[in-house]
């Protein structure tokens, strides 16, 4: 009688509890009721780091549900240290003749109020959507900024990018 490893063991229960965890990713797609619902309450700031996590990978798997929560993703992407990789990288598979249009105005409104910290992640956000004309815009308003700090975060978005938006004009 033979034994299996203890290793070969831990693999096979990791490999089962991925596939479970596959078949309730796609029960959730196809039998909620309001994944959207669902998945904003998990996005919600006091939901806590387990939901979060999972609405975060949910959604990079599922894109379907994107779009309408685009305003809770972009929160995160400008607002938080956590997660705003992976909410960049979801908003950034938003296909681009979607994406700019919707992305705009959450983007501008966020930026005639936005704090000094705010900046760099408006930056970052628009160079992994390639939303030149909103880095411009991010770059324009910072260079005027009373704050040195902030003029000095976006240096090297307008040293390194601003052919990119000159290009297109």
């Amino acid at each position: 009688m033979s034994t299996m490893p203890p290793d070969q063991e831990l693999w096979d229960s990791f490999v089962e509890a991925n596939r479970q965890l596959h078949r309730r990713q796609a029960d959730f797609y196809q039998q909620a009721s309001d994944r959207q619902a669902a998945l904003r309450a998990a996005l919600a700031p006091e939901a806590g780091t387990w939901q979060q996590s999972t609405a975060f990978n949910y959604l990079q798997a599922f894109h379907h549900d994107v779009i309408p929560l685009l305003p809770d993703l972009f929160r995160w992407a400008v607002k938080s240290d956590r997660w705003a990789g992976p909410a960049r990288e979801i908003i950034a598979r938003i296909p681009s003749d979607q994406r700019i249009p919707l992305l705009e105005p959450l983007f501008l409104d966020h930026l005639t109020a936005a704090e000094d910290d705010d900046y760099p992640n408006l930056g970052s956000l628009a160079v992994r959507c390639e939303t030149w004309s909103l880095l411009e815009r991010v770059v324009q308003q910072a260079e005027t900024h009373a704050s040195p700090d902030v003029r000095k975060a976006i240096e090297h978005y307008n040293q390194t990018y601003s052919p990119m938006w000159q290009h297109k004009a």
